[in-house]
Order: structure tokens, then sequence, then C-alpha cells
């Protein structure tokens, strides 16, 4: 028995000392190739083997047979590496070098509208009326078009004269500008309108607030400031017609600009003409400061009325210079309604 158990003994040593005569170690470190310092936490990652080097660089795999190995060698920000190993006797340290990895991002445009920037910037509570806000609201009178922007309304005679209203204050209290130039007659009453066309304007700015003071005593409640249009750039000729028409008051009219720039030298010119009836209402008869208004043909009587306008500005721009010259007539004759 004793036989036995002395064989069983003998044979498994006989096959652990086969086992490790068999295995061996690797070693070696990890090093950036453009710096020749360690890479700490360099992962070195093969077939069922794995290992992560230390703080100078150093790794070993232990329990490693007698063969072909394959590993990957990986560190943040450098380009992954792979090796052939044949793993023996007489097997040297490795020395890993790494590269630094070069990642190129797509380019990323950051962009802002300036005037919107300026807006933010500025503390100056004013807003911005462009020529398409202008051509999609567009009303009977220029202040009645404005009146769509919140903090705006108009005080209104007849069916194309009005005066503009800010936070509630009128008259002396609001100034209306144009081109740099104030208009007088928003002083009058009520019965006298903004003497402008509207077809003719590209931008326009309203401004609220203490900022408004800057116009002077007379705009506490607010300015209509009517900018200059651009000036055409070089080579430039535009035109434009607008046709305009109404079914309620059987409006007809047209407004026809050009413009144009030859050499230093640019004109811009347009006419306006609206001609229109009594406005339409579905009643024959109304109650005004409690009297009976009789309506011929449901026609609301002295509301109809002619408008022709026409302007032309000749200019001289060259490098430091811009001068420019502008003729204008607003001629219109508008009803008032019970009178």
């Amino acid at each position: 028995m004793l036989y036995k158990i002395l064989s069983v003994g003998l044979f498994f040593s006989l096959c652990s000392t086969a086992l490790a005569q068999n295995s061996y170690q690797i070693k070696g470190f990890v090093i950036h190739a453009n710096t020749l310092e360690p890479a700490k936490g360099a992962t070195i990652v093969g077939e069922k083997l794995f290992s992560v080097s230390t703080s100078t660089g150093a790794f070993t795999i232990n329990n490693v047979f007698k063969g072909k190995y394959v590993f990957t060698i990986s560190h943040i920000g450098c380009e992954s590496e792979t090796i052939s190993i044949d793993v023996g006797p007489n097997m040297n340290e490795l020395k890993i070098f790494l590269t630094e990895s070069t990642t190129v991002l797509d380019e990323v445009k950051v962009s802002e509208k300036t005037k919107k920037r300026k807006a933010m910037e500025v503390p100056i509570v004013s807003q911005t009326v462009t020529k398409g806000f202008l051509n999609n609201n567009r009303e009977n009178s220029l202040m009645q078009t404005l009146s769509k922007i919140p903090g705006v309304s108009t005080i209104t005679i007849g069916s194309g004269q009005s005066k503009p209203v800010i936070r509630g204050l009128g008259f002396n209290r609001v100034a209306v500008v144009q081109n740099g130039i104030k208009h007088e007659a928003q002083q009058w009453g009520s019965d006298h309108g903004i003497e402008i066309d509207q077809h003719g304007i590209q931008n326009i700015q309203i401004i609220k607030g203490p900022a408004s003071l800057l116009y002077g005593s007379d705009a506490i409640a607010g300015v209509v400031d009517i900018q200059a249009n651009k000036i055409p750039s070089p080579n430039y000729f535009d035109g434009e017609v607008n046709i305009l028409g109404e079914s309620n008051n059987d409006l007809l009219g047209i407004s026809a600009g050009l413009s144009s720039i030859k050499d230093k030298w640019f004109y811009r010119t347009r006419l306006t003409y609206r001609d229109y009836g009594d406005y339409k209402v579905p009643t024959d008869q109304i109650n005004f400061e409690n009297y009976i208004f009789e309506l011929h043909e449901n026609n609301l009587r002295n509301t109809a009325g002619i408008e022709a306008d026409a302007s032309v500005s000749i200019g001289f721009v060259s490098e430091g210079i811009t001068s420019e010259t502008v003729f204008s007539n607003v001629n219109a004759k508008n009803g008032f309604f019970a009178k």
C-alpha cells in the first residue's frame, strides 16, 4: 500500500516539474516614442492574457506557455501597436514604443447675427422692422402697419391717416425720424398723419425706454426711426413694382421704384398711387354719438381717398465720403367719416 502511494506522488511530482519547465514569463517596458518617458497605464492584451504597465512603464505576464502570441498595446493619446512574440527560452525583455496619436476634428462654425447680438449687449429696448415685415403686414398707412408690433398702436382718423402711440403715449411724446430728420408734423392734432410713403422704406428701428431721450425731450414714450435705405452695390440696377388692391373699398394702386449706381454716383426714385372708395359694412344704418346714420348701399360715406407720392434721391459715394440729397412729396386726400 505504501508503494502505491509513493508511485502516485512521484507521478504528480514529475508532471508538475514538466509543466513548470514549459511556462515562461513575458517582461517589458512601454515607452512614449516622442519623449522616451514611461507610459503608465498602458494595456497589453493578448488571447486570454492581460497586463497593465506601472509608473515606470514595466509590465509582466506570468505563466505563458511556449509558442507565438499576438499582443495589442494601447494607451490614451497614443496610436495602438500590435506585436507578435515568440515565447520560449532565451527571450529578452521587450521595449515597446508608442507614438502620439493625432485626432482631426471637423470644423465647428459659430455664427451670430450682428443685430441680434447688439440688441443683447446694449441696454436699449429697441426692435428692428425689416422690409419683409412691412410687406407681409402692410396696412393703409405706415403707422397702422407698425401697430402689429407689441407696445405700438395708432391713433387713426379716416381710412388713411394715423399717428403712432408707444406704450400709451403719443403726439409730442413720440418722435418720428426719417433719415436723421425729425417729422415735426407729429406734434399736430390727431387729424394730421405722417407724410411718409411706406412702400419706399427698407428698415425701421422702434426705440422704447430711456434711450429714446437721446432724440430729444419730445421722445419720452419712444422713437420711430426710419433708417436710410442702403446704398446700391457697384454696377447695380434694381426695379420693383407693387400692384395694390382691396375689395372692401375697391382700392386700386401701384408703387414702382428704381435704384442704380454707376461709378460713384447713384440714384433712387419711387412713385406711388392709391385710389379707393367708401368702405362697405354689413348693415344699412349705424349709431354714432346717439345719432342714427342711414347708409346708402351699405357704404360708410366720406371714407374714400386718393394718394399720390413721389420721391427721388441723388447721391455720391466714395472712400470716406457719402452724400445723398432727397426730394419727397406726399399728397393725400382722405375722407373722415361723419364729417
